[in-house]
């Protein structure tokens, strides 16, 4: 019985620990990419903030995405179509792992 704890514990440990890295490789991502240059921690100015999107996003992950992926409009608010496209010629370009980090590091603020 105390192993089935020891080992649920690990796991549960290492998964945590997992989707840490994925969210700073996201942070790293987000920053190499520009996006920061348009999208602030908190401040909705040219683009919506972080804390916007994890806002709105919260419990739609599908739907981040498929917004990221170019298969969906954004649910914050209709951009104009030339910033999607500046966007998606962006993130359609990543990798599924780099699209998991950078969406684990979306939702985490």
């Amino acid at each position: 019985m105390f192993n089935l704890r020891l080992i649920g514990l690990f796991l549960f440990f290492f998964f945590f620990n997992l989707s840490l890295g994925y969210a700073e490789d996201g942070e790293k991502l987000f920053k190499s990419k520009g996006c920061a240059s348009c999208h602030s921690q908190s401040f909705d100015f040219f683009a919506p903030s972080l804390k916007t999107i994890s806002k709105s996003y919260r419990d739609k992950r599908v739907e981040l995405i498929n917004f990221l992926q170019g298969k969906s409009p954004g649910l914050i608010y209709k951009e104009p179509k030339s910033m999607k496209n500046i966007v998606n010629n962006i993130t359609k370009k990543l990798t599924p792992e780099e699209l998991e980090a950078l969406t684990n590091y979306l939702l985490s603020h």
